[in-house]
């Protein structure tokens, strides 16, 4: 079977922030009863394990060897890229969510300390390890609700950045800047010159009519002037009578 490409996980841990992917580790942990655990594709731990299972603990030091000949295969079924659920041989039920980056299999959050309600492990036992039983219902709810928060955070820096350099920024053309406002100001300044309307400036930077409104009402504070017109005419006087659209490639101070 093809192995999926990963991606960067210190990209990844970078992007999210490791203290705020432990709280919600954390927090999603407590909230379902469970234990949890981010792992990176080589099975090494990227967060401390939240409600470590004291069950799990305890068999693993008298069944060391068969503990992890299980964790290898689960790590095999990991590379596929697709959440899964997995009981181990001693009736404990393991939920595995992928974690994507930069479209790239990047990592995966574990969830353990669930046990089917009518499993082999005793009550008794149940009940001195905390091991919480649910329903195959409800444990795959609870997959698939950790599968889509998780699919939330797959986003494409590398593309975002890329687009960003390939899309140079427009100047402000230097005779037209004006240290009294702000340089999104200067942008929306030079297409009133080039005879843009609100609508047309919003689609052209990405921002709403009302943000445009209230960007030309600052300018117009800030300049002493009364409508759009007086915007436009202040800085053709500015620029010599010139339209900016003729002084695009003019080096800026």
């Amino acid at each position: 079977m093809m192995k999926k490409k990963t991606g960067s996980v210190e990209q990844w841990l970078q992007f999210v922030g490791k203290d705020k992917l432990q709280t919600f580790q954390d927090n999603f942990a407590k909230a379902y009863g469970v234990s949890m655990i981010f792992l990176d594709m080589n099975g090494n731990p990227l967060t401390v394990g939240s409600q470590n299972s004291l069950f799990c603990f305890t068999i693993e030091r008298e069944h060391s060897v068969r503990c992890q000949d299980n964790f290898q295969n689960d790590m095999d079924s990991m590379r596929s890229g697709k959440p899964f659920l997995h009981v181990c041989p001693f009736g404990i039920v393991c939920l595995y969510a992928p974690v994507f980056f930069n479209d790239q299999l990047t990592a995966y959050a574990g969830i353990g300390g669930l046990t089917y309600e009518n499993s082999t492990i005793p009550e008794t036992l149940k009940g001195r390890f905390h091991i919480t039983g649910c329903s195959k219902e409800k444990a795959q709810n609870i997959l698939q609700l950790l599968d889509s928060m998780l699919r939330l955070l797959n986003v494409n820096i590398s593309l975002t950045q890329r687009d960003k350099k390939q899309q140079p920024e427009e100047t402000v053309p230097g005779r037209l800047r004006d240290d009294r406002i702000s340089k999104r100001e200067h942008e929306i300044v030079q297409l009133l010159c080039k005879g843009y309307s609100n609508k047309q400036i919003s689609q052209q930077l990405f921002i709403t009519e009302t943000t445009v409104k209230t960007h030309i009402s600052n300018i117009l504070a800030k300049l002493n002037l009364h409508d759009r017109m007086q915007i436009v005419v202040h800085y053709y006087n500015k620029n010599n009578g010139t339209a900016p659209a003729d002084k695009e490639n003019e080096e800026t101070d």
